[in-house]
């Protein structure tokens, strides 16, 4: 019979380098999962909810209003003169109230769409913005422009 001493070899030992070459390629692997998984997240949709805050401050509401009630006569002068289209005049005035707003209150109107007006506290600004709508996107030119500048400068002296 055979000796079993014979049979039985000594354990082969690996060099570290396959230790460290293992472990480099782990960590290489690893690495490429983690910038796979983070630049195909979807970005974060910027709604009402995550708009970041305005820091308070204090605004002369004064030289703020006559600011935009200027901005809005030269709107009515562009109209009157034929520069501009209906349309063309309510995005204007639109958009000028709703930086009145932003400037005045430190709210983003500025970037809210009609729904989002709607469900603020600013019914005000959300009805005037909901009468400009049609008008704003109307191709027939139907809108009625001195009605609505003087809506606009009625919420610029009101708020």
């Amino acid at each position: 019979m055979q000796d079993v001493d014979n049979m039985i070899s000594a354990p082969f030992y690996y060099s570290i380098w396959w230790l460290i070459a293992g472990i480099i390629l782990m960590a290489t692997f690893a690495g490429i999962l983690d910038y796979i998984f983070y630049t195909t997240r979807r970005k974060q949709i910027k709604t009402l909810s995550n708009l970041r805050k305005l820091e308070p401050h204090t605004v002369d509401m004064n030289a703020l209003r006559e600011k935009y009630l200027r901005l809005i006569d030269e709107v009515d002068k562009k109209y009157n003169a034929g520069k501009l289209k209906s349309s063309e005049a309510h995005q204007e005035l639109s958009l000028l109230v709703r930086l009145f707003f932003c400037e005045a209150m430190g709210f983003h109107a500025e970037v809210m769409t009609l729904n989002d007006l709607k469900r603020t506290n600013y019914t005000k600004l959300a009805k005037l913005i909901d009468q400009y709508y049609p008008d704003e996107f109307d191709t027939l030119e139907n809108g009625v422009v001195q009605q609505s500048i003087e809506h606009a400068r009625d919420i610029v002296r009101d708020e």
